[in-house]
């Protein structure tokens, strides 16, 4: 019409932001409550999906696979998974074995406190990471760990301040971490308990019985040493089955002029060629794929 003021443009859309930071998990691996999490990055996710595929749970083993989702929770700083893939570099397990990256890893999760981290950094400290054994490491290590109660650390001071390896025989202090380790349980140190307490004086034995005897263990930090489960599991009835998730995205996708077909829960191309017309909507790639940002966008929580 003659006269009439231009109409504006609409601005187009912003895209939603992308809230898939990791590989979306196969089904196999288990509720979209934990692949979700996991694409999302959340490094307790991650290390679930390490540990099934470490273990086979749901999913065919494989330790290749596993040490790519323990390393991406090991990245977020899951000082559990730091040392699961300290001990796979360690021992060669799925990845290609190298001590100096076993070294990486057990140091990172030791210092986040992680206690079987510890002994096993003393354990490569006292062998030499490339060749050349580092006591002084070892012991600082081993006795971190000891202090927290790992009996084998324990053990290990016993050895070492009886025979002076790294520092100067100290035999009462070897009475006292063989002591440690005898009041867990092990029977080899009660053994060599003894034998030292036979090459100590009346005073030096006193002292160490004393000592041993008032000894208590400093309890590890719980952060560092468990991953944390969602309040009924990763595969608990709180959250959505696969059948009831693509019924409800079907839903969503046809009351938003999508062609889904029936929401029947069945996930057919249908239903995924309509996944793939709305994402190219929202600015994300066109996979086919429910993800993060499709839930997202959709206002679906699964």
């Amino acid at each position: 019409e003659a006269g009439a003021p231009p109409v504006a443009a609409e601005a187009p859309a912003a895209p939603v932001e992308a809230a898939l930071v990791e590989p979306m998990p196969p089904e196999a691996v288990g509720s979209m409550r934990l692949r979700q999490a996991a694409a999302e990055g959340d490094p307790a996710a991650l290390y679930e999906v390490g540990a099934r595929y470490a273990e086979g749970r749901g999913v065919d083993r494989d330790s290749a696979e596993a040490a790519l989702w323990f390393e991406r929770a090991a990245e977020r700083g899951l000082a559990v998974a730091q040392y699961r893939l300290g001990t796979m570099y360690e021992g060669g397990v799925g990845v290609e074995e190298s001590r100096t990256e076993a070294q990486r890893w057990y140091l990172a999760a030791s210092e986040a406190g992680n206690v079987q981290s510890m002994h096993n950094l003393g354990v490569l400290l006292s062998q030499g990471i490339a060749g050349t054994p580092d006591f002084s490491g070892a012991i600082s290590w081993f006795t971190a760990a000891a202090e927290h109660g790992v009996r084998d650390s324990q053990y290990n001071l016993g050895v070492i301040y009886a025979r002076g390896i790294g520092v100067t025989q100290d035999l009462v202090q070897s009475y006292i971490w063989f002591a440690a380790a005898a009041a867990q349980g092990d029977l080899d140190a009660g053994g060599r308990r003894d034998e030292v307490a036979n090459a100590l004086d009346a005073d030096q034995l006193a002292a160490a019985r004393a000592t041993a005897a008032a000894w208590t263990m400093t309890p590890p930090d719980a952060a560092a040493n468990t991953v944390p489960v969602p309040q009924g599991g990763w595969d608990s009835a709180a959250a959505l089955d696969t059948q009831t998730l693509v019924r409800t995205i079907q839903a969503a996708l046809n009351a938003r002029g999508f062609d889904a077909g029936p929401a029947d829960g069945a996930m057919g191309p249908r239903t995924r060629d309509a996944i793939r017309a709305f994402q190219a909507t929202i600015g994300a790639v066109a996979t086919g794929e429910i993800d993060p940002m499709v839930l997202t966008a959709l206002g679906v929580r699964a």
